[in-house]
């Protein structure tokens, strides 16, 4: 089976991805994936990364995964559980046998964010203190009937509920 598991900044797709992946299952954090993302302008140029989400959305700039890249990085695989986001995630559904939505709690996710002391936090609050990434994640998902997985669950039991499936 491979399955994409996807949400908000703070949803905890590194910590889950790296902590199964240290239980020896084939678990990958898109961050992870060399060649998988870029960022690109609104002419569709690549370009360096910005330095805040408020050059982002000023500048259009998106967030895209190459989905060449990642079907060929997928064909190994019988089993593997990639854990991500990018502003054309959806259309990578196709890619995969089962997807997943992390849902988290507003306020569980700002305290995430503020206290991860390896992410860039002016990518994901903006100057307001307001979490800028997710909610167009988590209405499209509803749209597609992904299903929801709460992102306060621990590795295991989010391993229990995507591999029972």
């Amino acid at each position: 089976m491979k399955a994409l598991l996807f949400g908000p900044s703070g949803s905890g797709k590194t910590y889950i991805s790296r902590a199964l992946r240290c239980q020896g299952i084939n678990a990958f954090d898109d961050g992870d994936i060399k060649g998988l993302s870029s960022w690109y302008d609104k002419h569709g140029q690549k370009i360096a990364g910005p330095q805040t989400a408020g050059e982002a959305l000023d500048n259009q700039y998106s967030f895209l995964w190459s989905k060449r890249f990642l079907a060929k990085f997928l064909q190994p695989f019988k089993e593997v559980y990639i854990f991500g986001g990018s502003g054309n995630i959806f259309d990578m559904l196709d890619l995969f046998d089962q997807v997943y939505f992390l849902k988290i709690n507003p306020l569980v996710q700002k305290q995430r964010i503020l206290k991860a002391s390896d992410r860039n936090r002016q990518m994901d609050i903006n100057e307001e203190g307001v979490m800028i990434w997710g909610e167009w994640l988590e209405q499209e998902a509803r749209k597609r009937h992904i299903p929801f997985i709460d992102a306060e669950l621990d590795p295991a039991q989010i391993y229990s509920v995507i591999s029972q499936r």
